[in-house]
């Protein structure tokens, strides 16, 4: 399965890239980035820093650096000002690529057959919402998108009903949900599901490889803003673990928008997939399993 990872790597995001990058049956076409957990610079950067660490060379394209319409909001409380928690990264082997993240979607998409390529979405939606601006036929070419974003039934996490990708960039979101796109979101009422503790953390550093040590540390890093019996929620590798385990997901068809002063999603006129639960259990352990490889 070949796949476009897009990303503001953020603690989890790095999580959820170790796990695609190690995953025999995931070709990592190449990772664009976004501003979002922090500045542009910063995201593109720690891009390279984890196909470096992973030792997968997979090239990295530098996306938007702000939302459509709105300041950017970046969350250093919960990443540090690194993004990755503190944890130590090695740097990257080579320099973005040349190309902006748009551009390099299009190129990707236009050199494989359609429908064979998916889109994982780590942050907010502002590089594909871009990509619908400029290329909206290319964009077609796109198997399935899958985003991690959105609270549906649950309180948000920037807002009573907000969740941070989507309200980062509420018109990148609104632009996605309404292009008919074949997504699947994954909103908090799924990934406040998925988290670790200590006995997990030990689980990982015995593996003995180095992508589930750091896995585990930037898992340490996520237990700061808790009371230390579980870390913070494990949002974003949902998304590349659906791709591989959709069976340990309950999927529902809900019909919603975007509710653009608040970034809220709200009943409305676009049907699509949404993960409204998982199989925790089984998830940390497809997640430790990726990691060891």
């Amino acid at each position: 399965m070949t796949i476009i990872i897009d990303t503001d790597p953020g603690i989890d995001d790095a999580i959820a890239i170790l796990y695609a990058l190690q995953h025999p049956r995931l070709e990592v076409a190449a990772l664009t980035t976004v501003a979002g957990n922090i500045g542009l610079s910063v995201t593109t950067r720690n891009a390279g820093r984890i196909c470096a660490l992973a030792r997968v060379p997979t090239s990295v394209y530098a996306g938007a650096a702000a939302p459509l319409g709105k300041e950017p909001r970046p969350e250093t409380g919960i990443h540090g000002n690194d993004g990755l928690g503190g944890v130590e990264f090695p740097e990257p082997e080579a320099a973005p690529a040349s190309a902006d993240a748009v551009a390099a979607m299009v190129a990707l998409l236009e050199a494989h057959p359609p429908q064979t390529v998916d889109l994982h979405c780590l942050g907010p939606l502002t590089n594909l919402a871009l990509l619908l601006e400029r290329a909206p036929e290319v964009a077609r070419r796109i198997r399935r998108v899958i985003a991690m974003g959105g609270a549906v039934d649950e309180p948000g996490n920037v807002g009573p009903k907000a969740e941070f990708n989507i309200a980062h960039d509420p018109h990148a979101a609104a632009a996605v949900l309404a292009a008919g796109l074949p997504l699947t979101l994954i909103p908090l009422d799924a990934t406040r599901q998925l988290r670790a503790d200590a006995a997990y953390i030990a689980d990982l550093r015995a593996t003995g490889q180095s992508p589930a040590i750091a896995a585990a540390a930037l898992i340490e890093a996520y237990f700061a803003a808790t009371n230390g019996a579980e870390s913070r929620p494990l949002h974003d590798p949902c998304v590349p673990l659906l791709a591989e385990h959709p069976e340990l997901f309950r999927i529902e068809e809900r019909s919603l928008d975007v509710e653009l002063d608040t970034g809220a999603l709200v009943p409305g006129p676009h049907r699509l997939n949404v993960a409204m639960g998982l199989d925790a259990d089984a998830l940390r352990t497809a997640l430790l399993e990726g990691l060891a490889r």
